[in-house]
């Protein structure tokens, strides 16, 4: 269980330090800036990722999907990551649902991590459970780090 949670943590760390540089290396003037109407800009693309955080941990813990479908999810989402309008709002709220998250795994027993528990996609471990928040701000990480390549950054912003 141990090893588990330990792994988690460091991926959930090492994701959220990718989208975090990310979004330090894209441009001011590209912050706000999508390539479709229908697309997220940077910004909304760090703040989906980190107010997912949050979420993900209330459906870990086995909280109803809120919504009628992921239609519904999505169009809420969108609405709520327009409030974020600079750098300072996203890094702020990735910082409180990492600490939340963190806060979270390292309360969970031995007894929830070996469970299975029901998330609005079917039944799953705990263990792989546990894992989501990193998947999910890797995947928008790597639509961030797109963005940028179709403004013509083409430096991969491998280091701090």
């Amino acid at each position: 269980m141990e090893e588990t949670i330990t792994q988690a943590k460091a991926e959930f760390l090492r994701a959220k330090e990718q989208l975090l540089r990310s979004l330090a290396t894209t441009p001011d003037d590209k912050l706000n800036w999508s390539p479709a109407t229908s697309a997220r800009t940077p910004l909304q693309l760090a703040a989906h990722a980190a107010s997912a955080v949050s979420g993900i941990v209330r459906m870990l813990n086995g909280e109803p999907f809120p919504y009628a479908g992921t239609g519904e999810f999505d169009a809420k989402m969108r609405l709520a990551e327009q409030e974020y309008t600079t750098r300072e709002q996203v890094l702020a709220l990735m910082e409180h649902n990492s600490a939340q998250y963190l806060t979270w795994i390292d309360a969970l027993s031995p007894e929830q991590i070996s469970s299975t528990i029901t998330i609005p996609f079917g039944p799953m471990p705990m263990a792989v459970g546990v894992t989501l928040p990193a998947d999910h701000i890797n995947y928008h990480a790597a639509q961030l780090n797109y963005l940028q390549t179709i403004c013509g950054d083409l430096d991969w912003h491998m280091g701090s």
